[in-house]
């Protein structure tokens, strides 16, 4: 599928440069290891910019190269393709892997910090209010494009800002300054943007009652979503509106109305335990996984006029 714009000897060029400014790259890579699906085929080269400055001199030569790219986080919200080969993937490592407490209690976290461990770490050191956090999968980065949230809870009700790259120029936007709302911020609409950090902050708690409240977070995920399973998170929103009951709708409600619960393409499946979540039950491909969710929302719209929006992102083309 090799795309012109990354032909092997502007490849070369590119790698010659990275080689130069000590930025670390791996060639012809498998994207599937990077993403809890376990779906995604080769990535003819990825980079990993260690810091600041590796991501800008990175940033510069995508731009003057024209070379496309994308940015792979945790990969906990994606669905990459079965041929990412159109496009150079950056990962971020070093200095965005870390996070550290502050003089006024908060805490700076790294894009590429892991969300679980990461809140959860915070959360015994006797800080509460986002113990909801330590359930969600992923990297901070993802979390903040999408204001991850659960329980009645989100990202930005805890962010103070946010430092970011946009095209090539590094910003420090606080929070008064950015759009967000239900599983979304304005930088999901700048393909462009690439988060390196956030300054978040919670208040002080009693330790046993925080305690109390991961075990409860964590033991309610575990009952109401299919554990220990090969799959991308939740599919859809939930949309806007009342059932018929007068409850809040849901799109594992609406899927399981239309009796998609349990189907399958290939070794792709609508979980049975939970129907807004589709599990990789063997070698199931980025095709399978999105003829699901064509169905589903094609469905659910024929029966009640309800348009799902996806909560899953597309990493690359799944035609």
């Amino acid at each position: 599928m090799n795309s012109n714009l990354l032909s092997t000897s502007l490849l070369q060029k590119c790698k010659e440069k990275l080689y130069n400014h000590q930025i670390p790259f791996r060639e012809k890579l498998i994207l599937s290891s990077f993403c809890p699906f376990t779906i995604g085929g080769e990535s003819p080269l990825i980079i990993e910019p260690q810091n600041n400055e590796h991501l800008y001199e990175t940033l510069v030569l995508l731009k003057t190269e024209a070379l496309p790219y994308k940015i792979l986080g945790g990969g906990s919200n994606l669905l990459i393709s079965d041929h990412p080969d159109d496009f150079i993937t950056l990962f971020l490592g070093g200095q965005f892997k870390e996070y550290q407490q502050e003089e006024d209690s908060g805490f700076y976290i790294g894009s590429s910090c892991n969300t679980t461990p990461t809140f959860r770490k915070i959360a015994l050191q006797g800080y509460t209010g986002g113990e909801f956090l330590s359930t969600i999968p992923g990297k901070i980065g993802g979390a903040v494009v999408q204001n991850a949230g659960c329980y009645g809870g989100e990202l930005f009700d805890f962010i103070e800002y946010v430092d970011v790259f946009l095209d090539t120029t590094w910003q420090r936007i606080h929070k008064d300054k950015i759009k967000f709302g239900y599983r979304y911020t304005e930088f999901l609409e700048n393909k462009n943007c690439i988060i390196t950090g956030i300054k978040i902050k919670f208040s002080p708690g009693n330790l046993a009652d925080i305690q109390e409240s991961l075990k409860e977070k964590r033991e309610r995920r575990n009952s109401s979503q299919p554990a220990n399973k090969r799959s991308a998170g939740s599919i859809f929103k939930n949309p806007k509106g009342q059932d018929n009951d007068g409850t809040p709708l849901k799109s594992w409600k609406l899927i399981d109305r239309v009796g998609l619960r349990g189907q399958s393409k290939g070794d792709a499946l609508l979980s049975p335990e939970h129907c807004n979540f589709i599990v990789n039950t063997g070698q199931a491909k980025a095709v399978d996984v999105d003829y699901l969710i064509r169905l589903a929302r094609e469905k659910v719209e024929k029966q009640s006029g309800i348009v799902l929006e996806q909560e899953v992102e597309y990493f690359g083309t799944i035609p």
